[in-house]
């Protein structure tokens, strides 16, 4: 099991390896080696050959797995990560199912958060495999149980609450040199304060990689549609997270997620105090509320023909006064 103590301890960087940049200054130009749309529907097929052997009572493989995961550190840490990715992870829809592109969605988080918590390589590997593979124990959850609409009965909640020990037994068969993955998939629920499930365990008794994706679950949760709920901005999300979660995740994962992703992500929607509506395409550790972005409504809520970007860090008179959602600018 992974400790918060020794999460940066592990596998020290090594001599002339770059650092991973940070995530506003990661997006800027595209590699040609690294597709990413290319690199998402792989990762998503992966889970899905992997969920497919879990129903058929096969051997897990999760080399195909440790691979993308590899590609991604490594396009992250020289800089070659493009924006495209994280445009998708944040904001883009796929044909496969919402466990396997929340899985995916993680992983993407995961690699970078893992910077701005200075992991070193090895921990971003693991960090990222574990983010992949956190919810495979629902798999053996019935699709009626899943993909319900209506608000779930207690019996079908119990059912729920069984997946993650089915992760730990599906990801413990792995062996010894997997098992970080299998406390990650049994603790994912797990909370601080003790109010988590299956074992309600407190602090450092929780797996520290289990707490960084069970807070990046929740944010990819929270902003996408699921069966149950309808998604809400990432503005939205990281005020809830903030406002409930204190007694739940260490102050430095929660202080990361604001840091990693900002208030008002990339390509996000936010409308200025004119009235002008504009889509993010930079933020800024430094000043979160003030990313630099494209005007594409408006005072007059009309389209503009030619967008236009502004700097708000250069603009002290404009400001943003909220998120908007997607849905409601096309409407």
């Amino acid at each position: 099991m992974v400790k918060f103590a020794d999460l940066q301890k592990k596998g020290q960087k090594k001599k002339g390896e770059p650092d991973s940049p940070p995530v506003e200054k990661v997006m800027q130009e595209k590699d040609s080696s690294f597709d990413a749309l290319d690199w998402y529907q792989r990762a998503c097929k992966f889970l899905e050959r992997c969920m497919e052997q879990v129903r058929s009572d096969d051997n897990l493989d999760v080399s195909e797995g440790e691979r993308v995961v590899e590609e991604i550190v490594t396009a992250h840490s020289q800089g070659f990560l493009p924006q495209e990715l994280l445009i998708q992870a944040l904001h883009g829809e796929s044909d496969s199912s919402f466990l396997v592109t929340n899985a995916v969605n993680v992983a993407v988080y995961a690699i970078l958060i893992s910077s701005t918590l200075a992991l070193p390589r090895e921990r971003q590997m693991e960090l990222g495999l574990a983010a992949l593979l956190h919810d495979i124990g629902k798999v053996r959850v019935p699709d009626e149980i899943l993909y319900k609409e209506e608000s779930l009965t207690e019996k079908e909640t119990e059912v729920i609450q069984k997946s993650p020990s089915d992760s730990f037994e599906i990801l413990n068969a792995l062996g010894e040199k997997y098992q970080y993955l299998a406390y990650c998939g049994l603790q994912l629920n797990e909370r601080l304060d003790g109010s988590g499930y299956p074992q309600g365990l407190k602090n450092d008794e929780i797996d520290a990689y289990a707490q960084i994706i069970s807070l990046l679950d929740l944010y990819e949760t929270l902003t996408h549609d699921q069966p149950q709920r309808r998604k809400i901005t990432h503005f939205e999300a990281v005020k809830e997270i903030l406002k409930t979660q204190k007694k739940g995740f260490h102050r430095e994962f929660l202080k990361a997620l604001v840091n990693t992703f900002s208030l008002f992500p990339i390509h996000s929607l936010v409308q200025l105090n004119t009235g002008a509506i504009g889509r993010v395409t930079r933020t800024f550790k430094e000043n979160p509320v003030r990313p630099k972005i494209e005007i594409i409504v408006d005072a007059q809520k009309r389209r503009v023909a030619s967008p236009r970007v502004i700097d708000l860090r250069e603009q002290p008179i404009l400001n943003v006064v909220e998120a908007v959602a997607a849905e409601s600018l096309s409407s």
